[in-house]
């Protein structure tokens, strides 16, 4: 019977596969038998750390009995409070941990009387000197039943303790025995795997190799075909996109130019806008200032009218002080007239010189008054003539001002003008803007569709032309598989090889 290929294949990996399924059973034993050494180890280990924490713990509630002892504060019985309920968790994880050891459970037992007889006796040392003081509790402390429970203790700690490293011992041994038998188990296998293959795999590949050869040559012959076919093909593509691609660039950057010039139009076109704004608020604001102006002049003209009043009525006061002024006068020659004929009737006119004296002395501050009245009406004259002065000069600087601020309101109508015309010619240039980067948009699409499409074609003739090259180098690597003295002729020559060389 004459065996196809897949079955030459198949009856050389059998015995392959039988090596590994022996491999791989011996492994998953040497392994399960590993971590079940493991976790034993990794139990005694708990274990030991559990007989430590045992004696540490009954050393911390002896520390607290000792503090409260010697000080008599309750917060020093913290420790023994700490020690005692930890002591009873410790005792039964070892009861679980130990649970298949007789020897570490009846060891374990005895530790447990022990250490309720222990902590009895801290508790009575402790009550003792609550109740009846230090002395109390020195005496049972000095009986020292307490040490020799603690030294018992100790001593079967150490028992279980050397039981179980003992066990750690035979359990890590086995561990490293099992460890190295995996080793050697998988190594050998390993090897004589290596070596059954080899051996089989000889064989069948000298039956095999006649067989591809006369299909090699025809493999060749059309993957040089085709590689060539792919290659031109591959080299017009790139080519075209490298166009497109360089398309795509231009139209990019020609997009971003219009937007640009979009942007700067737009700007443009909302500093003119601005500016024409700016420029009616300009000139209502002249409109404005000429009111003003206009008003101030009304206002400057009834100032000087009224200054011109107030002058009026200070002179018709100052006549009134000169008369006020001359009655004074007069009344002052009446009462010397009076005192000299009171003089002439001696006690009779007593009382009519001094009504004179009054008089004169009356008409003497009258004349000061008018004297100080003059003095300020003459100031109130000087100072209106001054005012009517400024108010002339501020009727004229009015006129003059609103004269300017005309013409300035004329300058800045034309200006407003001007400006809102060149904001609608800017409006008119971003509006083209805008419809040359809608236009550019479309067009950058369209490249990019182009470009996507290309690049499409590109990747898909470069995979063909990938597998070309993967079909050809297979067809090579096939040839020197099979090729044997004599066939050297035969890959030297073929077209696959003279394309591969060009290439």
């Amino acid at each position: 019977m004459k065996w196809t290929i897949d079955k030459k294949i198949s009856a050389t990996l059998v015995l392959p596969l039988i090596m590994l399924v022996i491999i791989g059973a011996t492994s998953y034993w040497s392994i399960a038998t590993f971590t079940s050494t493991s976790v034993w180890v990794a139990h005694t280990h708990k274990v030991l750390e559990t007989l430590k924490s045992v004696l540490v713990h009954l050393t911390d509630a002896e520390t607290g009995q000792r503090g409260y002892l010697l000080v008599g504060e309750e917060r020093y019985l913290d420790p023994f409070t700490a020690g005692t309920q930890q002591l009873d968790a410790d005792i039964k994880q070892l009861r679980n941990l130990t649970q298949d050891n007789p020897n570490q459970q009846r060891r374990l037992d005895a530790i447990e009387r022990q250490v309720s007889e222990k902590l009895a006796e801290l508790k009575e040392t402790i009550d003792l000197r609550k109740k009846k003081g230090f002395d109390a509790a020195l005496e049972v402390v000095r009986s020292d039943r307490g040490k020799k429970i603690m030294d018992e203790i100790r001593r079967l700690l150490n028992e279980m303790e050397g039981e179980e490293i003992d066990l750690l011992r035979q359990r890590t041994e086995q561990t490293e025995a099992t460890a190295r038998n995996a080793t050697w188990s998988i190594v050998l296998g390993t090897f004589l795997s290596f070596l059954l293959v080899a051996v089989v795999g000889f064989i069948i590949t000298r039956s095999i190799t006649s067989e591809l050869s006369s299909q090699i040559y025809t493999l060749l012959s059309a993957s040089a075909e085709i590689l060539a076919a792919t290659s031109q093909q591959a080299a017009g593509t790139a080519e075209g996109a490298t166009a497109v691609q360089q398309t795509s660039t231009t139209a990019d950057e020609v997009k971003q130019t219009a937007q640009v010039a979009a942007q700067k139009a737009r700007t443009v076109a909302e500093s003119v806008q601005k500016t024409a704004q700016v420029s009616q608020d300009g000139r209502r604001a002249v409109e404005d200032s000429i009111k003003g102006s206009q008003e101030a002049k009304t206002r400057m003209e009834t100032l000087a009218e009224r200054i011109l009043t107030l002058s009026e009525q200070a002179q018709a006061i100052g006549e009134i002080v000169t008369t006020v002024n001359d009655l004074a006068e007069q009344s002052n020659l009446l009462a010397v007239n009076a005192a000299i004929e009171a003089a002439k009737a001696g006690e009779a006119g007593k009382g009519f010189a001094v009504v004179a004296t009054e008089v004169k002395s009356l008409a003497e501050q009258s004349k000061q008054a008018t004297a100080r009245v003059r003095g300020i009406l003459n100031e109130i004259h000087r100072a209106t003539q001054a005012a009517v002065m400024a108010a002339e000069q501020g009727v004229k600087a009015s006129e003059t001002g609103e004269a300017i601020a005309q013409r300035a309101g004329e300058s800045i109508r034309l200006l407003a003008e001007s400006l809102t015309e060149s904001a609608q010619a800017a409006q008119q240039i971003q509006a083209s803007a805008q419809q040359q980067v809608a236009g550019m948009d479309q067009m950058t699409l369209a490249m990019q569709n182009i470009k996507q499409a290309s690049t499409q074609n590109m990747a898909a003739t470069r995979q063909v032309e990938e597998s070309a090259q993967n079909l050809n180098e297979l067809a090579r690597r096939l040839t020197a598989l099979v090729s044997v003295s004599g066939n050297g002729h035969f890959v030297k020559n073929h077209p696959s090889e003279r394309v591969r060389k060009a290439a």
